[in-house]
């Protein structure tokens, strides 16, 4: 196969062979390989410089997400599954765990954390959280029984960020129990507190 070249607006290369557009590769690898325009090239020639553009960008992809906000390596694969190969996501997510970009144990602490002192939610609902973006059930456990979670007080929190009336209507208090219900927490921990909050 004959291959030629042309550049894109964004200064990648496309890669033709014997006149037909096969992939896109960044400058750098292209100039980094063997060929050149109008050099002859096998199939597995070509192959490994398309998995090699795909290798680079999927990185700059993982690192992308990255550095809008912390994700578990799980979270990270399944992201990239959506537009990388499985083999080229997992590799890419790899690369970020080997730099320490990404780091499960620690993102799991931060985000029950966070969960917990920002929303207020209950052990049950962080763990779900957890479990939700990919964090292995062993370490995401592990971060919630290391909070020190007062679910009365969390659940006092979240009715007094929700602004009811003195005498709050059946449609009031319904809310109120949905939210808190959407929040982790039991029948039996919400009765509770609003006992404790009648008294008061």
């Amino acid at each position: 196969m004959i291959i030629t070249t042309g550049t894109t607006k964004k200064g990648r290369i496309n890669v033709n062979a014997d006149g037909e557009y096969r992939f896109t590769v960044p400058a750098f690898i292209w100039a980094a390989s063997a060929l050149y325009e109008g050099c002859e090239a096998d199939e597995e020639t070509l192959e490994d410089l398309r998995g090699q553009g795909l290798a680079f960008d999927a990185e700059e992809a993982a690192a992308r997400l990255l550095s809008y906000r912390a994700h578990s390596e799980k979270e990270l694969k399944m992201k990239l599954r959506r537009k990388y190969p499985a083999g080229v996501a997992e590799a890419a997510a790899a690369k970020m765990r080997e730099l320490g970009y990404i780091d499960d144990e620690s993102f799991a602490a931060q985000l029950a954390e966070e969960l917990s002192r920002s929303k207020h939610y209950a052990p049950q609902r962080i763990l779900s959280e957890l479990l939700s973006r990919g964090v292995d059930k062993e370490i995401a456990e592990n971060a919630v029984s290391a909070l020190d979670i007062d679910e009365n007080n969390g659940i006092i929190e979240l009715i007094s960020k929700m602004r009811l009336p003195e005498e709050p209507t059946e449609k009031d208090v319904a809310r109120v129990m949905r939210r808190l219900l959407s929040a982790g927490y039991s029948w039996s921990e919400i009765r509770r507190a609003l006992a404790e909050l009648r008294e008061d």
